[in-house]
């Protein structure tokens, strides 16, 4: 079997009972389970959530006064709690494991991000397991850094490494869509998915499971950007922690987002996962084709809302005028300066004058999607 690289993202509920405890026995089995994985040449990086809920077994806190301060108290404390619960798992495979607390800030200059890479690059060279979780200390909504939940963290992180499966595990047996049968509705799971398209959107069930903050859209919208990637992502049941190894083994299990098979260089990787936007440019029709179809930078005459206050050298969104994502880029000028380019292109406009050319994202520095 050739030597891959995995992420492997555990959802909160998949840790956890349904008495609210930890799940030790289960931790143990996907210790276990991973210690096989590499047993076979493959690189792992584990995603984790959990550190809040690994708190409420260690403190009481008062989360209905002052929901932030209490969140950060219980992640505070069950982190350090979680770290050792893995530690001791995977020391029965004489196995090394390192915490990692990141925000989407940490990706968001591209030194930092390149800081990351060769942190984990060298973890893994020394056959350590890195054990990645959203530092929920710093990580808040007031401060922008959050990525909102782990499955994000974990398509950034897969993208980062240049992994080859991306596996999201959670407490459903994968995508499951409603089918009529004779017998009435009932659930089935979409076992394979090459496009994310509004019908696949259809089929998440719009709640957050206990306890969690992603749901299943989340990870279905995370599964498709990981295959646009070129990442084969996959939805299972972290309950059957068997159910990695057997997929590695050419087996069938919860639903397989196909990797479209692109390849991504370094600096593009930065801008597909590492951006921590700060604005967003609304485009019409014409810099849509332009961009899309014939390749081109992205010009001021194209925009038509510029959203945010950025400055310039930082990463922005581009979206068409539907409020599509087409991808990021890194602006060549600060939003107060694009809009007073906007502003004299509409004035040469009735002048009759010819206006300026100079893109406001040059081609070699967009990503799209």
């Amino acid at each position: 079997m050739k030597s891959k690289r995995i992420v492997i993202k555990i959802g909160t509920n998949v840790l956890h009972q349904s008495n609210g405890k930890l799940d030790y026995k289960l931790i143990g089995e996907l210790a276990a389970q991973i210690a096989i994985i590499r047993g076979h040449g493959h690189d792992v990086l584990v995603v984790t959530s959990g550190s809040v809920g690994a708190g409420r077994e260690l403190c009481s806190v008062d989360e209905t006064r002052n929901t932030l301060a209490s969140h950060q108290i219980l992640a505070s404390v069950g982190q350090a709690r979680l770290i050792q619960i893995y530690a001791d798992a995977f020391r029965k495979h004489k196995t090394t494991v390192a915490q990692i607390l990141l925000t989407r800030g940490d990706f968001g200059l591209r030194k930092s991000y390149l800081n990351i890479r060769n942190t984990l690059e060298n973890l893994l060279k020394y056959k350590i397991v890195p054990i990645v979780n959203e530092n929920d200390v710093v990580a808040t909504e007031e401060l922008d850094l959050n990525f909102g939940d782990n499955d994000l963290l974990a398509v950034y992180l897969a993208t980062l490494i240049g992994a080859d499966q991306l596996f999201f595990l959670t407490v459903a047996p994968g995508l499951l869509k409603e089918e009529e049968t004779p017998e009435g509705k009932q659930s089935t799971v979409v076992e394979k998915v090459e496009e994310l398209t509004d019908e696949i959107l259809q089929h998440c069930i719009h709640v957050t499971s206990a306890g969690g903050k992603g749901g299943m859209e989340s990870k279905v919208r995370s599964a498709g950007m990981a295959m646009s990637f070129g990442i084969d992502a996959y939805i299972m049941d972290g309950k059957s922690p068997a159910a990695v190894c057997d997929v590695m083994e050419g087996q069938r299990r919860g639903t397989h987002f196909v990797a479209h098979g692109r390849k991504i260089r370094s600096y593009q990787k930065w801008l597909a996962a590492g951006a921590l936007n700060k604005g967003t440019l609304v485009i019409d029709g014409g810099a849509e084709q332009a961009l899309m179809k014939n390749k081109k930078s992205l010009l001021a005459k194209g925009v038509t809302r510029v959203e945010g206050q950025f400055e310039n050298k930082d990463l922005v969104e581009i979206c068409n005028q539907e409020g599509v994502r087409l991808g990021v880029g890194r602006a060549d000028c600060s939003a107060k300066e694009l809009r007073l380019q906007i502003k004299e292109q509409n004035l040469a406009k009735t002048s009759g004058k010819a206006p300026q050319r100079k893109p406001v994202i040059h081609r070699n520095h967009l990503f799209l999607e």
